[in-house]
């Protein structure tokens, strides 16, 4: 990498940082090239602004994932026990790539800021990963023959609705251990009742 490259780095894991501690409105850009060992000169070279920063710390984090994870359907091994593996990993980047602080920043600064939200969703909220499981699945006759929007949609909000928006709204805390893998089974099951060709899958 060049020293330009590393400097890019260092602001986008301080900027990271600032926005989960602080939020996007009390995030301080002196802070953040303080942290990043950055002058406010070259910050402001790589990002014109904090707006400009925020989306590129949220781009940047979904396309590393995207790049890192992918799900490969195994037809010799059970839909239950790969959506459970599944499952357990997206919560894994839920709670650790992104983290419950940051993701309440998001969601706070998308009702702020309805264009950014525009600009970003079609990105932000898409797994590539899963979308291709469903498509082997489906290929592989083991999945009914389904939209696949309505079919990620219907997993992402089962998803959501046991591991993401309970605990970004401060009701309860991460699921972990036992709740954890309660919830998990409770995702899989309920989906899998409504799209596996075979339900003892």
């Amino acid at each position: 990498m060049t020293r330009s490259e590393l400097k890019r780095l260092a602001i986008i894991d301080a900027a990271k940082a600032e926005f989960m501690q602080h939020g996007f409105l009390a995030a301080n850009m002196d802070r953040i090239s303080a942290a990043a060992e950055v002058s406010k000169r070259t910050l402001y070279r790589h990002f014109e602004s904090k707006e400009n920063l925020f989306e590129a710390v949220l781009t940047i984090l979904h396309e590393s994932t995207n790049q890192t994870v992918q799900y490969t359907f195994d037809p010799q091994r059970s839909l239950h026990a790969q959506l459970t593996d599944i499952t357990y990993q997206e919560a894994d980047i839920l709670y650790h790539t992104y983290g419950i602080p940051l993701a309440r920043t998001i969601v706070m600064e998308f009702l702020r800021q309805p264009d950014m939200a525009n600009t970003l969703n079609k990105t932000l909220y898409s797994s590539k990963a899963i979308m291709q499981w469903f498509r082997e699945a489906m290929a592989a006759g083991q999945l009914k023959d389904t939209d696949i929007k309505v079919i990620s949609n219907v997993y992402l909000s089962l998803f959501q609705g046991a591991l993401f928006w309970p605990q970004l709204m401060t009701i309860i805390p991460e699921a972990e251990g036992e709740v954890l893998k309660e919830k998990v089974e409770l995702i899989v099951s309920v989906f899998l009742a409504s799209f596996a060709v075979s339900p003892s899958q």
